[in-house]
């Protein structure tokens, strides 16, 4: 009974140790998702407001990417292409 009681106050900071090293990691993960989900709310526009046009584009555009083509843009010239008037 004494090497089990000791052993249960050897193990017990251990295990204290690890749980809560777990914990902190998890409690980290959620928060940098939280921002990220955040950040993407703040700078990715709604769905709505791109043009259709535009999503069968970016089709066409994954298309030609797989063939070894692609096309980029400035942020200037993707806002006036692809982005209604009053959306950014």
């Amino acid at each position: 009974m004494e090497n089990k009681d000791k052993l249960a106050m050897e193990l017990a900071p251990r295990i204290e140790k690890i749980v809560e090293e777990r914990l902190e990691s998890r409690i980290t993960h959620n928060v940098v998702k939280a921002i990220i989900e955040k950040l993407e709310e703040d700078f990715y526009p709604p769905e709505e407001m791109i043009k259709k046009e535009f999503i069968r584009e970016m089709e066409e555009a994954e298309n030609r990417i797989k063939q070894g083509k692609c096309k980029t843009y400035s942020y200037r010239e993707f806002k006036t292409k692809f982005c209604e008037q009053n959306a950014l």
